[in-house]
């Protein structure tokens, strides 16, 4: 057995399907930005939604071994020997394990080395998201030889490729518009996780295993089996597994994933003023914090301005269709610290820290669940920088022109005022932001009732 398997490791389509599945790996990655080399959890989801064109590609490698024998004209003569099917295939079968779980693991150890040598936040739970990819990957060439071996076209490996690819695409878009489905837990391509402190609950790695599970029983009962007995105990398997798949792990962001505290903790800077971000962001502390600390410089204008910045984080998962302020759960700011947030992109910062943090004067996520007067916030944060308006803030201002126009006169209409009433009206606005107040603009303005 061990001979023969050596055999099917080299000279079956293992190899080739071994390349196939890494060479996509890495395109896949590449298509989800910079590699998905930015942070831990991030990494490892663009890596799994790889197998959305993974999955079809094991199953053509799985037909194309499984045309072997009647292509080759050898099915009788294999027929005729007294080995058992099963143990006749299990070579075969191995060899194509084998081949699916290096090509995946090894693009993923490929990336997780990357990110270990930059110091970013990991951890090894996460690990076990590729590890269910690989029983997914496995069952999928399973049933694809199985597909091979029932019929020997040279049809059947783009035929089965096509056909998981548009399984996939109807269970994901199945249901009403904008609303989640259990279907979708069937599809590879996962919902994203937001930030980069929200980890794969292990209710969703369950879902992918015992799918995975149903695949690899499902595609061997009905490659080995020569009667309707072991097909029926297939068919049975992948509906049950199926179920399972889809149900197990929910149709929600909170059910898929969860709050990781170990990437939420705080990294802080030596020396005041304080700059802290999360484990998750580790890697751009210093980047970060001359940016942060010009704006704890400016705030310093204002009386009990705050002397300490730390990167805003939640709570709980976030819930699509929400804003990031409106999120429930989201953390508060201690008294005397700004929370800020660093725009991550593709593992960089993104542009104008020192306006984003200034904006509302350092409260703009403030935990607060409605949402923030922008033309306010703007105003005042231009008015710390000595400038008219700001650019390079990318909060949706912009899609307002209407709006964004009122900056720079409510900016001009501030200065015009005494130094004293300046200051005090902009630690108004700070100070109603902090307690939830959403119309900010008469404070700023004068025109608040008294």
């Amino acid at each position: 057995m061990r001979r023969i398997f050596g055999v099917e490791l080299r000279r079956s389509n293992a190899p080739t399907l071994l390349a196939l599945l890494i060479g996509a790996g890495i395109a896949g990655l590449a298509l989800g930005g910079n590699l998905g080399l930015g942070t831990w959890h991030l990494f490892a989801y663009i890596h799994s939604s790889s197998m959305f064109l993974l999955l079809p590609l094991a199953l053509a490698g799985g037909a194309v071994l499984g045309r072997r024998e009647k292509r080759t004209r050898a099915a009788e003569l294999f027929a005729s020997t007294g080995r058992p099917t099963a143990h006749r295939l299990l070579p075969g079968l191995l060899a194509l394990g084998v081949a699916v779980a290096v090509g995946h693991l090894l693009v993923y150890a490929g990336g997780a080395i990357w990110i270990l040598a930059s110091g970013t936040y990991t951890t090894a739970v996460t690990v076990l998201w590729p590890l269910t990819g690989v029983l997914v990957l496995a069952g999928g060439a399973w049933m694809g030889l199985a597909a091979g071996r029932a019929w020997s076209s040279p049809l059947v490996p783009p035929m089965v490729a096509v056909l998981g690819l548009l399984l996939q695409f109807g269970f994901a878009e199945i249901g009403p518009p904008g609303e989640p489905s259990y279907l979708e837990n069937l599809s590879m391509l996962a919902q994203p996780p937001i930030y980069a402190w929200e980890a794969v609950t292990g209710r969703a790695l369950l879902g992918y295993a015992v799918f995975g599970a149903g695949l690899i029983g499902a595609g061997f009962l009905l490659a080995a089996g020569r009667s309707w007995l072991p097909r029926v105990a297939a068919v049975v398997l992948l509906g049950v597994a199926g179920s399972i798949a889809a149900i197990v792990p929910g149709k929600t962001a909170d059910t898929h994933y969860r709050v990781d505290a170990g990437a939420q903790k705080l990294v802080c800077t030596d020396g005041a003023p304080q700059v802290c971000v999360i484990a998750a962001h580790r890697q751009l502390l210093d980047e970060a914090a001359p940016q942060v600390r010009e704006a704890l410089t400016l705030l310093a204008k204002l009386p009990g301005g705050q002397t300490r910045a730390v990167e805003w984080r939640a709570d709980e998962v976030y819930k699509p269709g929400e804003s990031d302020w409106q999120s429930t759960g989201t953390t508060r700011p201690e008294p005397g610290t700004v929370n800020f947030d660093l725009g991550v992109t593709r593992g960089k910062i993104g542009p104008a820290l020192t306006e984003n943090v200034l904006l509302a004067a350092g409260t703009l996520w403030n935990g607060c669940e409605g949402g923030q007067d922008l033309v306010a916030a703007h105003a005042v944060a231009a008015w710390l920088l000595g400038k008219d308006e700001l650019t390079g803030v990318d909060d949706g201002l912009s899609y307002f022109p209407d709006l964004q126009k009122q900056v720079p006169e409510t900016v001009r209409g501030l200065r015009a005022l005494p130094e004293k009433e300046q200051i005090r009206r902009v630690a108004a606005v700070r100070d109603a932001s902090l307690a939830c107040q959403e119309d900010l603009l008469p404070i700023l303005t004068g025109k608040a009732s008294s």
